[in-house]
């Protein structure tokens, strides 16, 4: 963590109680050292600066490319290095830079779906996350976070202080998910988002919310039957 982003953190830590209720649980997880891929869920632009505010590790986001072009968010763009990923094809460059930093043993931030959910349920999980953790082999630190959807709106008022959730479950790496193919990332992916899922509130879960006992089954069974598909590392 260099001087530009720890003065960043203590700033966070500090306007981050301020803003909202916060409530954090299992920061004991984060690992203290070595590479590592933090996948959240994404409801809210508030996600990053929250994450920020708590993870004492310098997290390189990956981050949609217009946001570095569209003002307000290339204003409110985290600092410390941000992947600019282009979105609706597989951003192979992004994902060099992402597993550069992996093997250099920092942290990489992916909402792994993509984009944010707008309702706030969890949606499917993309296939770039498995492609980072298998070329790197470095652990999986699921983060879940609720309530930061409600801090603002776009009506008035545009701002209410309410509770926000930041829970944090132990790493896992994929061996622990089962053998990864090419042809069964999306699968594998699905069942990462899963292990984000278990830390929400059960409103939040979305297209998580069976057991993940249950789900697991049921990606079994469309792994067998050939309904899932590679999309690459999205």
């Amino acid at each position: 963590m260099n001087l530009y982003y720890r003065g960043w953190y203590y700033l966070l830590r500090a306007v981050a109680p301020t803003v909202a209720y916060m409530q954090v649980r299992g920061l004991h997880h984060v690992p203290k050292t070595g590479g590592c891929l933090l996948v959240s869920n994404h409801i809210s632009l508030a996600d990053p600066p929250c994450l920020m505010g708590y993870v004492p590790r310098h997290l390189h986001f990956m981050t949609k490319a217009e946001a570095f072009e569209q003002w307000p968010l290339s204003v409110l763009m985290p600092p410390g290095q941000p992947i600019k990923v282009h979105r609706g094809r597989a951003d192979r460059q992004a994902l060099r830079q992402a597993e550069a930093f992996l093997k250099q043993g920092e942290v990489v931030a992916i909402f792994a779906e993509g984009t944010r959910a707008k309702g706030g349920e969890a949606q499917e999980a993309r296939a770039g996350v498995v492609y980072l953790a298998q070329r790197t082999g470095v652990p999986i630190l699921p983060v879940a976070i609720s309530g930061t959807e409600r801090l603002f709106s776009k009506h008035f008022p545009w701002y209410h202080r309410g509770k926000v959730q930041l829970t944090f479950g132990p790493p896992f790496t994929l061996a622990e998910l089962g053998e990864v193919t090419r042809n069964n990332r999306d699968m594998i992916a699905q069942r990462v988002m899963a292990r984000v899922a278990e830390l929400l509130p059960p409103a939040y879960r979305g297209v998580h919310e069976a057991p993940r006992e249950q789900q697991l089954g049921t990606a079994e069974v469309g792994a067998s039957t050939g309904t899932a598909s590679d999309h690459g590392a999205g």
